[in-house]
């Protein structure tokens, strides 16, 4: 039997298509990532609370605000602009309420 013949060395890759473009991406797509980040990151800063982790609130609301910066500067369609509206009134209330809240416990200490 005839075994093919092997050339030492690495071996040499053919490129059939493509293009050194990064594949298009969906608006939507990134805006939802977006949107379920600052979900999750919601649920972190509610858990840090629970928790008592006082000094990880602060990062934590920053952070959200961080996503929700980056959220408005996507380009946004109907959907993604009602979301970025609803997400950041819903950080704003969170805010007030952690205030109202820290001022209301340092006022018992």
């Amino acid at each position: 039997m005839n075994q093919p013949l092997r050339r030492p060395g690495r071996p040499h890759l053919t490129v059939v298509g493509g293009s050194r473009m990064p594949p298009p991406r969906d608006a939507a797509t990134d805006w939802r990532r977006v949107a379920r980040a600052v979900i999750a990151c919601t649920y972190e800063l509610a858990q840090h609370l629970v928790e008592h982790r006082w000094s990880r609130v602060d990062e934590a609301m920053r952070e959200r605000r961080e996503l929700l910066a980056g959220f408005e500067r996507l380009p946004l369609d109907t959907e993604g602009r009602s979301c970025l509206r609803a997400l950041t009134q819903a950080a704003d209330e969170s805010e007030c309420a952690l205030a109202a809240m820290m001022g209301a416990r340092r006022q018992q200490q």
